[in-house]
């Protein structure tokens, strides 16, 4: 399941305080990788995919287990037999925002070995703001270790996205060169943030338009920038849950919010041509 989500502890004044909150998450067990761009760059047919954690029967044979994962492996998925090659398999995930963002950010794979694995092998992580995979630099290099041959050993493995905080579109890829081992099986990937932005920092002087008054009580109202064409300007309200909660044509005279829940609130202001994103807080 594919979750834009934003758990936020926070005091209820001018300034938000800091808390450690999730903003994006994927556990994959909703079947689907479609926002994911999956690169088989050997060509061998062999790549990432969803499905259940393996499993061998006695006959020897790949069966399901009973774990969602994004996998990759380097065996035969019928027989369980090595194909004998080098695998080199790219998961890039979908492009994530972390404009709103500051402090330690996160990326935490929860990951294991497949079964029969080697002791310790390397997955590497690779980080881009555009999608082309020739921009791509790896980040870090994560040890995924096993202790047994059949036991699940999934477990957390972090990697520090800081340097990309602020940045409105970042891709990160999970990448496995895959010889004389079985594979790797992700259950769950995350990212999570220190702390967002102040209202300052988004709607002071980064932003053309201003919310005239924030916190918002009751009507927010909005002093348009000039390169907006007024009479095709539409404002759509997402909770901190990436939830579209009020959609609306832009009225000099404000936006009723009044039956808002007291919180934080993201206004999207479009014309088709320009946009712009500003952050508030509904008393």
């Amino acid at each position: 399941m594919k979750k834009n989500v934003l758990f936020l502890a926070f005091v209820m004044t001018s300034a938000i305080s800091s808390a450690q909150f999730t903003i994006w998450e994927d556990n994959f067990n909703d079947g689907n990788a479609s926002d994911w761009n999956l690169i088989d760059v050997d060509g061998n047919s062999s790549n990432w995919l969803i499905r259940k954690n393996i499993q061998i029967s006695n006959s020897g044979q790949v069966v399901d287990g009973t774990v969602d994962v994004l996998g990759t492996y380097n065996i035969n998925m019928s027989t369980g037999a090595p194909l004998g090659v080098v695998e080199n398999n790219w998961a890039i995930t979908p492009p994530i925002d972390l404009s709103y963002y500051t402090g330690a950010i996160e990326f935490i794979l929860h990951a294991q070995r497949a079964i029969y694995d080697t002791p310790s092998g390397d997955l590497y992580i690779y980080a881009s703001t555009s999608p082309e995979r020739e921009s791509f630099t790896v980040i870090d290099t994560l040890h995924i270790t096993r202790q047994t041959q059949l036991g699940a050993e999934f477990q957390d493995y972090t990697t520090h996205l800081t340097q990309f905080a602020g940045q409105s579109q970042v891709y990160i890829a999970l990448v496995a060169n895959i010889n004389s081992f079985v594979g790797f099986e992700v259950d769950d990937v995350h990212i999570t943030a220190e702390s967002i932005l102040g209202i300052g920092a988004v709607d002071g002087k980064s932003s053309v338009s201003l919310i005239k008054q924030n916190p918002v009580s009751e009507n927010l109202q909005l002093k348009l920038a000039s390169q907006f064409h007024t009479e095709d300007t539409s404002l759509q309200i997402y909770n901190t849950n990436g939830m579209l909660v009020k959609e609306t044509a832009y009225n000099e005279t404000g936006i009723f919010v009044n039956n808002l829940s007291s919180g934080i609130y993201f206004l999207i202001v479009s014309d088709g041509t320009t946009t712009e994103r500003l952050k508030f807080i509904k008393k």
